[in-house]
């Protein structure tokens, strides 16, 4: 890439000094063309004008005894050489007849082949001074008609533009070094560009193939501020984002390959239980006491009642996941709600010996939520309070209001989560302690399922640091309900 980029600048340095040099050229040599023919005209027009009357009345007044006017014209006209700029090498003058445009003198000899008659003479022919000129012609010539006696004659001036073309091939050996010299001067800028331009493309190109080869660490060096420079922080901007978002994916690949092998893990034990019971049953028929049958039927139900909750749960997460669980929203008093959680587990926390405590403010607002699923929240916060606190244990339960959010709290003096699995806690299938959840009954899916309810209201569910031990919890639910919901209303 480097030597194409290269050749690519050389190239175009080249080309625009090549293009540069030609039009400054081109115009500078026509410049000096139309500047030698406008100087000869304007030479000429004043030689003849006012302001030299007695130059033009020598060549009109005869003499009373002059033999050959033709002679004295010219004898008049050599005496004005410098005004006319006559130089007898590249300019000379010529006395033509005014009638028949024959050569009868000059500054040289008559030209091999006679004077040619030109467009100029031949106005003058017709008594009209001739002072046009082509710049694609090889000459400049003026013919003015003069009136000497009783002849007529043509003063006709010729340059040959000899001058002219030596100044424009002194000129175009000018512009030829001029051109080398650019042409030195671009390859040598060439390569410092290069330096400025290429070196970083290939940095950010090296950069590139190793993001392809799937390694996002490396960060290019921003050595500028202009669009090269954007584009390397631009890079290194999204290989970062491709680097987090792999992170992601590939996290939430292990979560997804967790979650397949929990739930396979989670299923396989009550089955193997159902099986094992159901086979004993099956080979000891008529063998077994009635009281052991009825113990083996009631495992067989409480293993057959698990599977039902983890998949009551799981379908509960697959509506969450998929966005078809939709929220039934009502207007209710948060008090009651909060009161009717503490009455519903109070008698099971009293089998295990626990003192709750309820601590409500004195005013709660009604808030626009759906209660099911609230109360839903409530209840598997409590529940794991109660589960995981040893028997004989102090729970406490309080609501308030902070700004416009409602919240419930739940602090216990139980075993408490260990500092290293805190992130874990809404984890799927996640347990503090998987002995006592499975003979609770608990199936690991609650607390996942309690945050993606308050995520739908737009609410928090969180850890609240506390000193000693045990854990609290903490609820928030906006008093308006969700954002999105009141929208899709309206």
């Amino acid at each position: 890439m480097r030597r194409t980029l290269h050749l690519k600048l050389v190239l175009i340095l080249v080309l625009l000094i090549v293009s540069l040099m030609v039009v400054v050229g081109a115009f500078l040599m026509n410049s000096v063309t139309g500047y030698y023919i406008k100087d000869f005209y304007s030479q000429t027009a004043a030689a003849f004008g006012q302001d030299n009357a007695d130059f033009v009345r020598d060549l009109q007044t005869a003499r009373e005894d002059e033999a050959d006017g033709a002679a004295m014209v010219k004898e008049v006209l050599s005496a004005y050489e410098g005004v006319l700029g006559v130089d007898r090498r590249h300019r000379n003058f010529y006395v033509l007849d005014g009638t028949t445009g024959r050569y009868l003198a000059g500054s040289t000899p008559e030209p091999e082949g006679g004077v040619s008659v030109t467009p100029n003479i031949s106005k003058a022919l017709l008594g009209e001074m001739g002072v046009g000129s082509s710049v694609t012609a090889d000459y400049m010539d003026a013919a003015i008609p003069i009136a000497r006696g009783d002849q007529s004659y043509i003063v006709y001036i010729l340059d040959n533009r000899e001058t002219a073309r030596a100044l424009n091939t002194g000129m175009f050996g000018l512009i030829m070094e001029a051109l080398l010299l650019g042409l030195v001067i671009s390859i040598l800028l060439s390569f410092l560009l290069s330096k400025t331009m290429v070196r970083p493309l290939q940095r950010l190109t090296d950069g590139i193939e190793l993001a392809a080869r799937g390694d996002f660490s490396r960060k290019l060096e921003v050595t500028s501020s202009d669009e090269i420079g954007q584009l390397t922080e631009s890079f290194n901007s999204m290989a970062h984002q491709l680097q987090t978002t792999i992170a992601d994916l590939e996290r939430e690949e292990q979560k997804r390959k967790d979650f397949v092998a929990n739930v396979s893990h989670e299923l396989r034990t009550p089955l193997t239980n159902i099986k094992s019971y159901a086979e004993t049953l099956g080979d000891g028929v008529g063998d077994l006491p009635p009281e052991m049958e009825r113990k083996f039927l009631g495992v067989i139900l409480n293993e057959s009642d698990r599977m039902t909750h983890i998949l009551q749960d799981l379908l509960t997460l697959s509506r969450f996941d998929s966005g078809r669980s939709e929220l039934r929203l009502t207007r209710f008093p948060f008090s009651k709600a909060v009161d009717d959680t503490y009455q519903a587990i109070l008698m099971d926390a009293q089998n295990h010996s626990h003192t709750v405590t309820l601590e409500l403010s004195e005013w709660l607002p009604q808030v626009r939520a759906d209660r099911e699923r609230i109360m839903q929240v409530m209840m598997n916060i409590v529940s794991n309070a109660i589960k995981y606190t040893p028997d004989g244990g102090q729970i406490t339960i309080s609501a308030g209001m902070a700004g416009e959010k409602v919240w419930m709290q739940v602090d216990d003096n139980g075993i408490g989560i260990p500092e290293s699995d805190r992130d874990r806690i809404f984890e799927r299938f996640y347990r503090v302690d998987k002995a006592r959840s499975r003979q609770s009954g608990g199936t690991g899916l609650g607390l996942s399922i309690a945050l993606e309810i308050m995520r739908q209201h737009e609410g928090r569910l969180f850890l609240v640091d506390k000193d000693g031990p045990g854990l609290r919890i903490r609820m928030e639910l906006p008093i308006a309900g969700p954002r999105e919901e009141a929208e899709h209303e309206g």
